[in-house]
């Protein structure tokens, strides 16, 4: 069981972290773990936020839960661009955006959706496809690992996603 004793010290977080750390009675490698994906977490958020500045792109609706570490939608100016996302386990992060394709233009999707995935397999997107009540989404992204993500990759990234999701929407007219 963790048994920390925090010394007094002009650190008040730290003493509330190691007070919160003893009341929970976990074993030290969970409080090791949770530390660890918390610093995780800060390192993170501060990448993608410094980055995010450094290509013109502002974040918003951040999000993070039992299944993601963090999640933003991503804007250029007025314009949506997509998303950029990392689960707690995932050795990078996935930069996508989502399209819906309405019901009647689903024999449409079903004549030009491999023309679309050779598409976006050149340019390094990933394409699923999920049904829905009002017909079906694609989920259109890319996968940037940690040590390679910089400006100079997300400018590409979302070129590319940008040429699949423009495709995507020219075949579709959605």
């Amino acid at each position: 069981m963790v048994r920390m004793l925090p010394s007094d010290s002009d650190n008040p977080l730290r003493d509330d972290i190691f007070a919160l750390l003893n009341s929970k009675r976990v074993p030290i490698e969970k409080a090791l773990e949770a530390l660890s994906q918390c610093q995780t977490h800060i390192t993170n958020r501060i990448l993608v936020e410094r980055t995010a500045k450094e290509c013109g792109l502002r974040l918003s609706r951040f999000l993070a839960n039992e299944n993601l570490e963090l999640y933003y939608d991503l804007k250029e100016g007025r314009q949506d661009v997509g998303y950029i996302s990392k689960g707690w386990d995932d050795p990078g992060f996935r930069v996508g955006d989502v399209l819906d394709i309405p019901r009647h233009k689903l024999p449409q999707l079903k004549d030009n959706i491999v023309t679309l995935l050779k598409f976006c397999a050149t340019r390094g997107v990933s394409v699923t496809i999920e049904e829905t009540k009002d017909g079906m989404q694609l989920h259109m992204d890319s996968v940037i690992y940690s040590d390679g993500f910089n400006k100079k990759v997300i400018a590409q990234v979302l070129h590319y996603l940008t040429e699949c999701v423009q495709r995507a929407h020219d075949t579709f007219e959605v």
